[in-house]
């Protein structure tokens, strides 16, 4: 699951709290007009409510109303007034705690952590959408892809559930401006929206040139890819779903060792799209070594030695070309039949702890 996320209702110098909230672990979104703190309540479902009920004129009141009608979030207040009759008011309104100001930014981002980590199963409530392999939880604010967690920022979010509210149709910027304005410190622009898309779209692994999630609609703004999903020469598309749908990195290659498919944690792995890798030999992708540095290409290649028949070999070791630099894994290697006249090859990749020669 993704860091909780509070939502800071204050007018007033927040940077220090917002600080000490964000060193206990939690992502903060800072408001400084009522209706847009009103808005991100009812759109984000934050997991704790930190209002200051005097803010914006006293109109902090309809903040707190929103986190109670919305699953009654956890919500703290805080009162700078020192004023008796709002703490009562504040409790009787259903607030979990009031603070008065000042405060030591430190202790109340502790009890904020508290409040926001509390398991409270019954007030989220919220859909879970699906598209391809891509789950968003809006209760949870999680979102999955290939069964595995993605973290997003506050705005990656907004958008990410718009897109999914909209049914398939095209969102102007316009409208995607209005999801995520009440999450910026500044005004949001058509230019932030597609910085925000462009930085979802890496988060996800989404290839603009052939998008799975999120496409440009040109003219208008973005919508989810709703194309037909391309399916890798010979290979079913239930194949596809359960391979995108395992945890470990895997590649299907021919017999000339040309790669047909790669599920999404191999995109992950070697940091390239599907795109990128497929119709490449997995040689010149992966430069596999052994532990002691000896090029695994050739007839030393393992692919080709269980292509031959020779024997299987799982969990065999080795070093490949990652990212980020040389990087340690295992092999296993098995096969599956796509007619009565091919077999396919799977490699499958884990990564291992290994001192990797320089």
């Amino acid at each position: 699951m993704d860091a909780p996320l509070v939502l800071l209702a204050d007018d007033g110098s927040v940077d220090g709290l917002a600080a000490a909230l964000r060193g206990e672990g939690l992502q903060v979104v800072v408001c400084r007009r009522a209706v847009n703190a009103v808005d991100a309540v009812s759109f984000h479902r934050p997991s704790v409510v930190v209002v200051d009920v005097a803010f914006d004129n006293h109109h902090g009141w309809d903040v707190v109303a929103a986190a109670r009608s919305h699953g009654q979030l956890p919500t703290l207040v805080l009162d700078r007034e020192n004023d008796p009759a709002a703490r009562r008011a504040a409790y009787t309104a259903g607030a979990d705690d009031v603070i008065v100001k000042p405060y030591d930014a430190g202790e109340l981002a502790t009890k904020v952590g508290a409040l926001a980590r509390r398991a409270r199963p019954e007030t989220r409530e919220g859909p879970v959408y699906r598209h391809r392999d891509l789950v968003v939880d809006v209760a949870a604010h999680e979102a999955r892809l290939a069964g595995l967690p993605v973290t997003l920022t506050a705005q990656q979010f907004g958008i990410l559930r718009a897109l999914f509210e909209s049914g398939g149709a095209a969102l102007d910027r316009a409208h995607l401006i209005a999801r995520t304005e009440s999450l910026d410190d500044e005004a949001p622009s058509d230019r932030a929206i597609d910085l925000h898309v462009s930085r979802l779209r890496k988060r996800l692994h989404d290839d603009p040139r052939k998008p799975r999630y999120i496409e440009a609609v040109y003219g208008v703004g973005y919508r989810l890819a709703m194309g037909e999903e391309p399916s890798p020469d010979r290979l079913g598309d239930h194949a596809v779903a359960v391979l995108d749908a395992l945890p470990d990195a895997i590649l299907v290659v021919d017999r000339g060792l040309a790669i047909r498919f790669a599920n999404r944690a191999a995109e992950r792995l070697l940091g390239s799209t599907r795109s990128e890798l497929t119709g490449k030999r997995c040689g010149a992708i992966l430069e596999c070594h052994s532990c002691a540095g000896a090029s695994l290409d050739g007839p030393r290649c393992l692919g080709r030695v269980v292509m031959r028949g020779l024997g299987q070999l799982r969990d065999a070791p080795a070093i490949v070309r990652g990212p980020d630099g040389p990087l340690g894994v295992t092999f296993s290697y098995g096969q599956v039949e796509v007619s009565k006249n091919e077999t396919l090859l799977t490699i499958t990749i884990r990564p291992r702890e290994v001192a990797v020669p320089v």
